[in-house]
């Protein structure tokens, strides 16, 4: 696992900081106009944090998984619906596994375990996974993949964007592996983009970034 972010780190580094030397006001601008659901920023802000402590929370009880009724509140913060899966021992089990794989830092089988459940994308994955510690982790949806649509390798996206009705979608990698592979991808770009603007004493979590990118991206 490390070798395959080292590897990435190798790759694509220099263009991920120039990217951000380009945006590095533009980030910072938006991160201060994240705002969800009609909610100002403080209060949409305060609102990921509680979600995060009520995950937090949940699986203290739950010996590592969630309960149903922890995943229904990200659903319905995310998409006002519930979590598609409805067996309270099968979503603590799934769950359990996936934080597992995302405290060893193993972000694609975290996102990939995620949407084995029938009605789970990448979004829905990455919201569950990203909302539980957004000191370093974050939600990777078409609106984050949009405002990254510039950062290019050899004219290559590095973070592909996912599907969504207002966003083209990057066809050729349109399968759950696919996107949970571009998940830990983006991870990786954030955390260099978070790290060049701690250069600059701008101190951001990695879920601010991607505030930042989903507002970018609107």
């Amino acid at each position: 696992m490390q070798s395959k972010k080292e590897d990435f780190i190798r790759e694509y580094k220099e263009a991920i900081v120039e990217w951000t030397k380009v945006n590095q006001q533009e980030i910072l601008i938006e991160y201060e106009n994240y705002h969800w659901k009609n909610r100002d920023h403080d209060e949409s802000v305060r609102a990921r944090n509680e979600l995060e402590r009520k995950i937090n929370l949940s699986r203290k009880r739950n010996v590592g998984g969630l309960d149903l009724a922890t995943l229904d509140e990200i659903y319905d913060w995310g998409f006002n619906s519930r979590f598609p899966l409805r067996d309270e021992e099968d979503v603590i089990s799934i769950t359990k596994e996936t934080f597992r794989n995302a405290e060893n830092r193993d972000y694609s089988n975290a996102a990939r375990k995620l949407m084995s459940i029938t009605g789970v994308n990448i979004s829905g994955a990455t919201k569950v996974i990203g909302l539980s510690d957004q000191e370093r982790l974050c939600i990777y949806d078409s609106r984050v993949g949009h405002a990254l649509r510039s950062l290019r390798k050899n004219d290559k996206k590095v973070v592909l964007c996912p599907p969504d009705k207002g966003f083209k979608r990057d066809y050729n990698h349109a399968t759950k592996d696919g996107w949970a592979k571009n998940y830990e991808r983006l991870i990786w770009t954030i955390e260099i983009i978070k790290d060049y603007l701690k250069e600059q004493s701008h101190l951001l979590r990695i879920a601010d970034v991607e505030m930042a990118l989903f507002m970018i991206g609107r």
